[in-house]
């Protein structure tokens, strides 16, 4: 099997809720995602999307992903596409950067993989350990008082879990934080995430001002692996590592440092095929395990319930399953249940239905062998 012809697309993933905001000012009310059709002289095609979180987030950007698609496509032509390992390898060679590009181009090999051995994807993974992965909702920068009543009608709805945005003025932020733990059953699962936007004296007053009666995992509350270790040297609170893992080494020295978790997003390692590796070393190491993307609907929703799928149970924390909070859906994917659970298609490669390519537009990008 052969790869005869690559193109690139892309639509808006909007924000289904209003404005979406995160620490330092960051909102929005949605992101152009970039979708990748790959074809084969067999006649099978796999699908990926992702859609970079801004310009202000991660290395990553919407243009310049484009850019490297364009650039990266090419070096795959003819290839086996059912060999994810070689085409990681080969795209790894022609360019450092690009991580998010690699990662569509990645992820849409297993899903023709998993088509042409009639398998799902998450069974090629290590199989279905998760059988109903348990979905996280966000709850943006607010007041606290709608803040509180969000976090409410998140588990009115049956959410399990909870993402928690802080990293503007850690004493506000752990008084916000307090009050929606407080409000909440305690079987609800809350992480805090200040998405890297604060120093360690910052950190360690949010810390201080949270107090000792309560226990919520802090996510990335520092840039750098060293700053964020030391929070939890120094706190007692677990923390989940996020914006500052993207191989295998930074998650061993993070796991060496005290680090207890990490949220895994496809297109921040590279696709698959890393994220696999990524997935199985936290596991083998017991750190829990979020899976997540920086932003997407519909195919982003299925490729994380993947590897969420294929994780340990014991060791998974929450998936995020954009289709529920983003539109349009450019395919039919496995939604979030009134129980709180995602249960992963068993449609053959990444589990989706077929793509409603009206949504797409004209490709940004094509190629031919």
């Amino acid at each position: 099997m052969r790869i005869t012809e690559i193109t690139v697309f892309s639509y808006t993933a909007h924000y289904s809720r209003g404005v979406f905001s995160m620490s330092n000012g960051r909102s929005s009310t949605g992101h152009p995602s970039l979708v990748i059709r790959i074809r084969t002289d067999k006649g099978i095609e796999g699908w990926a999307k992702n859609a970079p979180l801004g310009s202000s987030y991660l290395p990553s950007t919407y243009t310049g992903e484009l850019a490297a698609l364009e650039e990266l496509c090419p070096q795959v032509l003819g290839l086996d596409p059912r060999s994810p390992a070689v085409i990681t390898a080969k795209l790894d060679l022609a360019m450092m950067s690009g991580m998010a590009a690699k990662s569509i181009i990645d992820i849409a090999c297993w899903d023709i993989l998993g088509k042409s051995v009639g398998l799902p994807t998450h069974v090629l993974l290590g199989g279905c350990l998760s059988e109903a992965p348990p979905a996280f909702s966000v709850v943006g920068v607010d007041d606290i008082p709608v803040a509180v009543q969000k976090a409410k009608n998140e588990h009115a709805n049956g959410t399990l879990a909870l993402q928690l945005k802080i990293g503007n003025d850690p004493v506000a932020d752990a008084k916000r934080i307090r009050a929606i733990r407080l409000a909440l059953p305690e079987s609800v699962y809350c992480f805090a995430d200040a998405n890297a936007n604060w120093n360690l004296a910052e950190a360690l007053v949010y810390a201080r001002a949270l107090g000792q009666d309560i226990t919520v995992p802090f996510e990335q509350p520092c840039r750098t692996i060293a700053d964020c270790a030391k929070v939890a040297q120094l706190t007692g609170l677990p923390v989940i590592l996020d914006e500052s893992i993207y191989t295998v080494a930074d998650l061993v020295e993070a796991h060496a440092g005290g680090i207890t978790g990490v949220n895994i997003k496809l297109s921040r390692v590279g696709g698959m095929t890393k994220a696999r590796i990524m997935r199985d070393t936290a596991a083998a190491l017991g750190m829990s395990i979020n899976v997540d993307d920086s932003w997407g609907c519909a195919l982003t929703t299925a490729q994380n319930l993947q590897i969420a799928s294929s994780t340990p149970p014991k060791l998974l924390g929450a998936v995020d399953c954009y289709a529920e909070w983003t539109h349009p859906l450019i395919a039919d994917v496995p939604r979030v249940q009134a129980d709180g659970r995602a249960r992963p298609s068993q449609l053959p490669g990444n589990g989706f239905g077929a793509i409603n390519a009206d949504l797409l537009g004209e490709p940004l990008l094509s190629f031919i062998e």
